[in-house]
């Protein structure tokens, strides 16, 4: 039954190699199977017999018997040839008309009556299918064992006949080498023998006799071994006997024979082993054994020069190369041997142009010399100049290559870069000069005269830099300019210059150093362009930016002291508040006590949201990175806004995940605030609701942690068409928010600002009517196991004898920090100006100092200043804690820089001072 065969594209790639390796498909073999395809015509009694080789598309007749040969080559896919090749036995189809494949085959059905068919498939010793030798005939038709026996014969013989034709092709090219230097010598006549398995000569032709001497019948029955140099035969034996392990049926062996007068003859085998038998055909190589000997000594003298030497044959595939060829393009003979050396030194850039005529020169018979870029075995591109010398045999045919191989690619990037330049030089508008190496001027481009004005005869020989330069060139620059020119080192420069016609012109200069091949300075190459407009603009932005800066400096002071000036009066009014509670006021009184208080601390949350705004504008608002508890934070947060919640009827609750780390790093404060300010409009537009906080664990790792969190509310929600204004400055939902609820626009613009200090995005959710989500996630760092958490001391007790100094002009404040101070067990003592404290410090002795950063003469930061300044340790290292109203991170740098240890926002919260003073006075202890 007919299968189609099926190959892979590797397999069919490989197949197509080796059939292009007999060289049979041109016009080299019309007629020297022409015999074998007769017998198998005779043997089979059929009238019609033809050999046929399957190329990637198409078919090609060869050496055809009782057929019109006139159309030799056929489409590939319309003959049996193309599967029945693939065959391991011969394909016999007695009746074409019974066979339901071959019946529709289209080959059949042209009306040439073909009724019988067979083919035996043509296999190269490495199992690679060629193609067919195939009868026809226009009856029906059987074959008998012997026939089919002797199909199969023939077949092995065309494809030895192929091998032997190959193997012969490759002797010829090997065996003529340097006609200057050997004798052309003459190829003996080919012997064919059949051996029995003991190496026994069954059969033997004519061309024996002048190879070596004996007659035919001399040779008959005899062994091989007899007449083999008995130096050769154990290597022989091994040879075949482990090739025949590894299942190996076909071989190419050489070895030494002793003719009859006992010249020993060099003779080169192919022999295949079928059914018990050996097929045998050998040629005389004992002149190529010469000439290789020859070649040995010739590759000796070519090792030892520099430059890369190829020897090709005749077919233009390698056959030797020097170690210089290796090191110049990282193949080694193994890697080019039987190649063509343009397949494998090419690559993208290669102009292939350039192959391809070179190979037409050769085949012509001609030498040739090729600059080419070529690609070296990693790849790498290189210039190569290719000698190439033709050698021709007796009959004028090419029988060697020998090229010469320079490594030129020095010389092409210098002819690149001298193109480039001459290019540049010629089309662009920057100026260009070229100078010898003291830097004298030998040429420059029209650009350049236009550019300075100058033409080039006015220029030559002389230094641009001396022309062109006035009072106000910088000299000193160009001199080092000159001296890196000096030592070969190329360079940039931007100098004022001025024209022929006294015109200011910024010149930039970019100096290229050539070096000749024994490294020295051989003369240099200038690139000029007019960057006037560039410098102009750059002083106008120096300018501009000097004039923002003024503008931000003004701006931060402005802030700075209304900030000062409101948070004066504010904290006398919330210190007195919470002197006035702490006192035990009447019944009647706590009310209103605590109205006020919440006045005074609404009217600082107002303020602290318009300075939070600005410092975040101007970029001075840093996020701080300290360890703390969000657990107990978020409880802190529930808990100070459960009254305000109550007060409204809501029901404030926390979802707190446990996976939570119980430690992490950041900003507690700030998260603070964003929580509050959410949580603080969700009570304030909702009533009688349901508020959650809730948090949760989003991811963690061994970097940190991600928290989500989300303020839920069912309040009156958010319309749609706001949604997108929530988060401008002074803006809220609706015009009478701000009239019914209070606040000032501020929260949820700040929050999200405070967000992106944390590289987080706020997401609302919000139905009007039915109430509204805000959800954000922050990435916290984990707290390191080893970190310790200090622990409290109590402070009335630890406070008890240590003096204080208070610094301020305002009688207020000091009127509230007298009643602060003085339960906790402190020695006090009071200035009212900088002068004041500075005497009193000098003339008493203080554990810490409390200094106001604002008072009319020696402000805060000038007296501390003066006070680190005075000799002794005590002023070095007595704590000074700056009282200030500002929060601006300008002020909070100039705390460091006066030498203040640090500071104290008004309006005062007595815990604050009180850590302040737990920090620095037990430091003391």
């Amino acid at each position: 039954m007919f299968k189609n065969h099926q190959v892979t594209p590797e397999q069919e790639e490989l197949r197509l190699k080796a059939l292009y390796s007999y060289d049979i498909l041109g016009e080299g073999l019309e007629h020297e199977l022409d015999n074998l395809v007769k017998l198998a015509a005779q043997i089979a009694n059929v009238p019609m017999a033809y050999i046929s080789f399957v190329d990637k598309e198409h078919v090609f007749l060869k050496s055809a018997f009782g057929l019109n040969t006139e159309k030799r080559e056929l489409p590939r896919n319309i003959t049996v040839c193309e599967q029945a090749m693939y065959f391991d036995e011969l394909f016999v189809v007695p009746d074409v008309e019974k066979d339901p494949y071959l019946s529709n085959n289209k080959i059949f059905s042209l009306g040439l009556g073909i009724r019988f068919y067979a083919s035996a498939p043509l296999k190269d010793a490495d199992g690679f299918a060629l193609g067919c030798l195939s009868l026809l005939a226009k009856e029906p038709k059987q074959l008998n064992e012997n026939q089919l026996e002797a199909l199969a014969t023939l077949a092995v013989q065309v494809v030895a006949q192929l091998a032997l034709r190959r193997k012969n092709s490759q002797l010829v090219s090997q065996t003529k080498k340097f006609e200057e230097f050997i004798d052309i010598f003459k190829v003996s006549p080919e012997i064919h023998g059949i051996l029995d398995r003991s190496g026994a000569i069954l059969f033997i032709n004519e061309a024996v006799t002048p190879m070596l001497g004996y007659s035919v019948d001399e040779l008959i029955g005899e062994s091989i071994w007899n007449y083999c140099y008995r130096d050769d035969i154990n290597r022989i034996v091994n040879g075949i006997e482990q090739g025949l392990k590894s299942k190996n049926k076909h071989f190419n062996v050489d070895f030494r024979l002793v003719s009859k007068e006992g010249q020993v003859k060099w003779v080169s085998w192919g022999m295949v082993a079928k059914e018990g038998k050996w097929y045998c055909y050998g040629r005389d190589i004992t002149e190529k054994k010469l000439v290789e000997n020859e070649l040995t000594k010739l590759s000796f003298v070519a090792s030892k020069v520099n430059n890369g030497v190829v020897i090709n044959d005749a077919n233009n595939n390698v056959t030797w190369v020097n170690d210089a060829f290796e090191k110049i393009t990282g193949f080694n003979l193994a890697d080019v041997k039987g190649k063509p050396l343009g397949d494998l030194i090419s690559g993208p850039k290669t102009d292939w142009a350039k192959i391809e005529n070179a190979r037409k020169l050769t085949q012509q018979k001609q030498s040739f010399t090729v600059d080419i870029l070529a690609y070296r075995k990693d790849k790498q591109p290189i210039w190569l100049s290719i000698y190439n010398t033709v050698v021709l045999d007796k009959d004028g045919k090419v029988e060697t290559e020998v090229e010469i191989i320079i490594d030129i690619t020095e010389k092409k990037n210098a002819e690149e870069e001298l193109n480039v330049l001459s290019l540049v030089a010629s089309k662009t508008n920057t100026g260009v000069a070229i100078t010898n190496k003291n830097g004298e001027i030998t040429w420059v481009n029209a650009a350049l005269e236009e550019l300075v004005g100058y033409s080039l005869a006015e220029l030559q020989g002389n230094m641009l830099g001396n022309v062109l330069s006035n009072i106000e060139t910088d000299k000193e620059l160009i001199a080092k300019a000159r001296e890196s020119a000096k030592n070969k080192q190329a360079y940039q420069i931007e100098v004022l210059a001025f024209k022929k016609d006294k015109t200011r012109v910024w010149l930039s200069v970019a100096n290229t150093p050539i070096i000749d091949k024994d490294g020295n300075l051989e003369r240099q190459v200038e690139l000029i362009y007019d960057i006037t407009q560039r410098k102009q603009v750059e002083r106008e932005m120096i300018e501009a930016r000097e004039q923002a800066l003024q503008l931000s400096e003004a701006k931060e002071m402005f802030l700075s002291v209304m900030s000062h000036e409101i948070r004066t009066p504010l904290n006398a009014v919330i210190g007195m508040t919470h002197l006035l509670l702490e006192n035990d006021p009447k019944d009647s009184q706590i009310d209103d006590l605590n109205i006020l208080k919440f006045s005074g601390e609404n009217l600082l949350n107002i303020i602290n949201d318009i300075l939070d705004f600005t410092k975040i504008e101007t970029g001075n608002l840093q996020l701080e990175a300290v360890p703390f508890d969000l657990h107990s934070l978020c409880i802190d947060i529930i808990n100070s806004l459960q009254v305000n919640a109550n007060k409204r009827g809501n029901q404030l609750v926390l979802a707190y995940d446990s996976e939570i780390p119980s430690k992490l790093i950041g900003d507690k404060t700030r998260l603070y605030q964003i929580i509050v300010n959410l949580l603080g409009n969700a009570i304030k537009f909702t009533n009688d609701g349901l508020i959650n906080l809730i948090v949760k664990l989003d991811k963690s790792n061994n970097d940190g942690s991600v928290v989500f969190f989300e303020i839920r509310d069912n309040g009156i929600g958010i319309p749609k068409d706001k949604l997108s204004y929530i988060f401008e400055t002074f803006t809220q939902a609706r015009s009478d928010i701000s009239r019914k609820y209070g606040g000032t626009g501020l929260g949820l613009a700040i929050t999200k600002k405070l967000l992106k200090l944390y590289q987080s995005e706020i997401l609302v959710d919000s139905i009007e009517g039915e109430g509204t989500s805000f959800s954000f996630a922050i990435h916290f760092n984990k707290l390191q196991s080893s970190y310790i958490a200090s622990e409290k001391m109590p402070l009335p007790e630890f406070f008890t004898g240590k003096r204080i100094l208070v610094v301020d002009d305002n009688e207020v404040n000091i009127l509230i920090a007298r009643r602060f101070l003085s339960k906790w067990g402190l020695e006090l003592d009071f200035a009212y100006n900088g002068e004041e404290a500075i005497n009193k410090i000098v003339n008493h002795t203080y554990d810490l100092v409390f200094m106001d950063i604002r008072m009319p003469g020696i402000d805060g930061f000038d007296a501390t200043k003066i006070i680190r300044e005075i000799p002794g340790d005590y002023y070095q290292q007595i704590p000074i804690i700056a009282l200030t109203a500002s929060t601006l991170n300008d002020e909070t740098t100039k705390f460091k820089e006066s030498g203040m240890n640090g500071h104290i926002l008004k309006p005062f919260n007595p815990e604050e001072i009180k850590k302040v003073l737990a920090d620095f006075l037990s430091k003391k202890d």
